[in-house]
């Protein structure tokens, strides 16, 4: 589990969250929810809602994984034009 050793200020906690696409909101009863952005309408993230500051900052400061390869373009194979096989010419028979 992530130790948090020093207490992060509440404005650097919000601008680490912007840069990932959350807003830090405090609620009526002194705790915090975690709200995603990037889906509409905006929503807290599941288990992130109504929770201590400590939480918000250990969620917030857990590193995102690494971005997955960008898949290389496959070159299309050209389809090879379809074959017509010549008729023999036809002989009269006299």
């Amino acid at each position: 589990m992530l130790q948090i050793t020093h207490p992060t200020s509440l404005s650097k906690i919000r601008y680490q969250a912007k840069k990932r696409g959350f807003r830090v909101l405090r609620d009526g009863c002194g705790c915090f929810s975690l709200i995603n952005v990037k889906v509409e309408p905006p929503r807290p993230l599941i288990g992130v809602d109504h929770v201590p500051l400590w939480v918000i900052e250990q969620v917030i400061s857990t590193p995102l994984p690494e971005p997955k390869p960008r898949r290389k373009r496959m070159a299309r194979l050209a389809e090879p034009a379809p074959v017509v096989e010549e008729a023999a010419p036809v002989e009269a028979h006299a």
